[in-house]
């Protein structure tokens, strides 16, 4: 910049040598040169500025693009979770639905049993009360027997007689032995219907029989 000074300062009409011309242009040259440069560097700093920029915004995209994806894959996956809970509550619907059934059958079966053992329950107590009944009237009817028999030996005893062939002969079917002689015929009567009252009480089988049954 000196140099253009000096030749604006030179006196007019004075000629200059080729060579003072040749270093003006050259300095000139190089000024014009500097300022390129200049000129040149800053176009390159705005260059490398505006490339890191658009680097940084393509980051930016990509790490957008990437977070888009895992939002996407992120949904996917919690739509894919509610879909298996709801399965798995369909499945425990189902299987709270099942075992009610099986609870009500369960409870119908317990009803029915109950009912059977009920049922039985008095059954078996009205065999009891049978086999209770049978065995007084077994008793009764034994103590009747003997009464009869003591009664007959003793109308023996009062007035002996020859007995008769028909009535030795219903004695001894009668079960009283040799014993007991011809008495009275309504007695004898009554001691044979006896008998037939106590073989048809120890004929009618037992409770413990009809239950091993």
């Amino acid at each position: 910049m000196d140099a253009p000074k000096n030749f604006d300062n030179d006196e007019p009409g004075r000629l200059i040598t080729p060579q003072e011309a040749c270093n003006r242009i050259a300095e000139v040259v190089q000024e014009a040169v500097r300022k390129m440069e200049i000129v040149a560097e800053e176009k390159m700093r705005l260059y490398k500025h505006a490339r890191r920029t658009v680097e940084a915004c393509d980051r930016e995209l990509e790490e957008k693009v990437r977070a888009v994806q895992e939002l996407k894959a992120e949904r996917l996956r919690q739509k894919q979770q509610v879909e298996e809970l709801e399965s798995i509550v369909r499945l425990k619907q189902a299987e709270a639905e099942m075992f009610q059934l099986k609870a009500s059958e369960a409870r119908q079966e317990a009803e029915r049993l109950r009912s059977i053992a009920l049922a039985k329950s008095a059954e078996k107590a009205g065999q009891d009360y049978a086999s209770l009944y049978l065995k007084r009237r077994l008793e009764e009817a034994e103590a009747e027997k003997q009464y009869i028999f003591e009664k007959i030996k003793l109308q023996e005893n009062q007035r002996p007689a020859v007995p008769t062939p028909s009535a030795a002969a219903a004695a001894s079917s009668s079960g009283l032995g040799a014993g007991v002689g011809s008495g009275d015929p309504s007695q004898m009567m009554m001691l044979s219907k006896i008998e037939d009252l106590l073989k048809n009480v120890r004929s009618m089988p037992s409770s413990k029989s009809q239950q091993s049954k």
